[in-house]
């Protein structure tokens, strides 16, 4: 299958993917979510979790409860634990979306999993979510709350709508927009976009450009498979392919030849799921 670029990005964690049991999403792309996702654990396992800039709603089901976080990006590749027999509903948010409801910046979430109920006014989507066992009902679920947290929630304004027009930019151009183009679009020096970005989101607009360009550098793995490191180099935008090289190992703990190596012997595409619930 030839690769070809979707229009938005769908960022992903791919050793979810590798190591689950199963997993399936269902991709959004509204209201600043990027797809619904689910799989499952029968034992428990560590294994890596790369950045993507985004933050997940996660609902973690066992046979006797089920715990609610709010999931924060990481900045390098990190290994992550997981506990057995889980059965995992998670929601993803688009690349420096602020989801509705939760009272936390994103640089406060960075490497951290917390307790959901600690950052909402209310608790009715996590008490509706509670008893949900099916995939697409969690899904029908989410949305019916999420839709009302969204009408209670104030339009952002001030250094926040700044920072949300910054991710957006960034983010429709694959990463490859440079701050000196943001600041002549918007009217802001580089340095007080560099400054209010940092107080935010944790980290630079630089950082969240090569983020989002890794990124697109999973996708055009998992989905292209090109035959030479320069292809991909070149497709994506680096400045040569050591920099694509390096850029790649910092973020996947791998370069991109082992990468491609492993999703090729692991049938990474076989394994993920498309459901198309939502195409109707």
């Amino acid at each position: 299958m030839t690769w070809q670029k979707a229009q938005f990005l769908r960022p992903t964690q791919p050793y979810f993917v590798l190591e689950a049991d199963h997993f399936k999403q269902e991709i959004y792309w509204t209201q600043g979510i990027s797809h619904f996702y689910t799989f499952g654990l029968h034992e428990a396992r560590t294994f890596d979790v790369v950045p993507d800039a985004c933050i997940d709603l996660v609902f973690q089901y066992t046979q006797n409860k089920m715990l609610a976080y709010a999931c924060g990006p990481v900045l390098s590749c990190q290994m992550q634990h997981w506990d057995s027999h889980q059965d995992v509903f998670g929601v993803r948010f688009i690349p420096g979306y602020h989801p509705a409801g939760v009272d936390i910046i994103l640089k406060d979430l960075i490497g951290q999993r917390i307790p959901l109920d600690r950052l909402m006014k209310t608790t009715a989507l996590i008490d509706q979510m509670v008893t949900q066992t099916d995939f697409y009902q969690r899904i029908r679920i989410f949305l019916q709350e999420y839709v009302k947290l969204e009408k209670q929630q104030e339009k952002p304004y001030g250094k926040r709508a700044l920072v949300m027009d910054i991710t957006k930019r960034a983010y429709l151009s694959d990463g490859l927009i440079r701050i000196s183009s943001i600041a002549e679009q918007t009217g802001y020096s580089e340095s007080y976009i560099n400054r209010v970005f940092h107080e935010q989101m944790g980290f630079s607009p630089k950082t969240f450009c090569k983020i989002i360009q890794f990124q697109r550098a999973l996708e055009f793995l998992n989905y292209g498979q090109p035959n030479k490191m320069t292809e991909a180099a070149v497709n994506l935008g680096y400045y040569d392919q050591s920099q694509f090289i390096r850029d790649f190992k910092k973020y996947a703990g791998i370069t991109p030849k082992q990468y491609l190596k492993r999703i090729k012997q692991e049938q990474y595409k076989n394994r993920i799921k498309d459901t198309n619930y939502l195409s109707f």
